[in-house]
């Protein structure tokens, strides 16, 4: 006699090791939207970021800052050249960028050497990315209440 199937809600497609094709595609997924996001800050032109509209909806309602305000500034400026004034814009930007270029870097070697892209996530230290994200929310707090109460040290995100 033979088992009953599993009703297909429960049956998931699963490849080598036990993940299913959305646990191996999460890398792949985030590397191409990296190397897409890396590409259109490398194409968008300086001028347009420096003296274009804000397009952030908090900020637009608020007036102030969010967490991400000036990262898009922040990358078209280091895809050009123009480290210092990406710094300027969000300190966590050319960073961001950096970790982006590296998650591209890293799935194309793992690719063309035949590794799974997923192990990944079995370097990355959670406790870092903890305190990075607590490093970036903070300095985002910093900059709304500096611009909320008037302070231009973060002018630049704000102009």
């Amino acid at each position: 006699m033979t088992a009953p199937s599993a009703p297909p809600a429960q049956r998931r497609v699963h490849l080598t090791r036990g993940l299913s094709i959305g646990q191996r595609a999460v890398v792949p997924v985030l590397a191409l939207i990296s190397l897409v996001g890396l590409i259109i800050a490398r194409v968008w032109p300086v001028q347009s970021v420096v003296s274009g509209d804000a397009t952030c909806i908090m900020r637009i309602l608020t007036g102030l800052p969010c967490p991400g305000c000036g990262m898009t500034r922040s990358w078209v400026h280091m895809a050009h050249g123009d480290v210092l004034t990406a710094f300027e814009y969000n300190v966590f930007g050319p960073l961001a960028m950096a970790a982006a270029a590296g998650l591209v870097i890293y799935t194309v070697v793992a690719l063309v050497r035949r590794r799974p892209t997923e192990r990944l996530f079995d370097q990355l230290n959670p406790k870092f990315l903890m305190v990075a994200m607590g490093l970036w929310l903070g300095y985002s707090v910093v900059r709304m209440v500096s611009i909320g109460i008037g302070q231009d040290y973060f002018a630049l995100v704000v102009a």
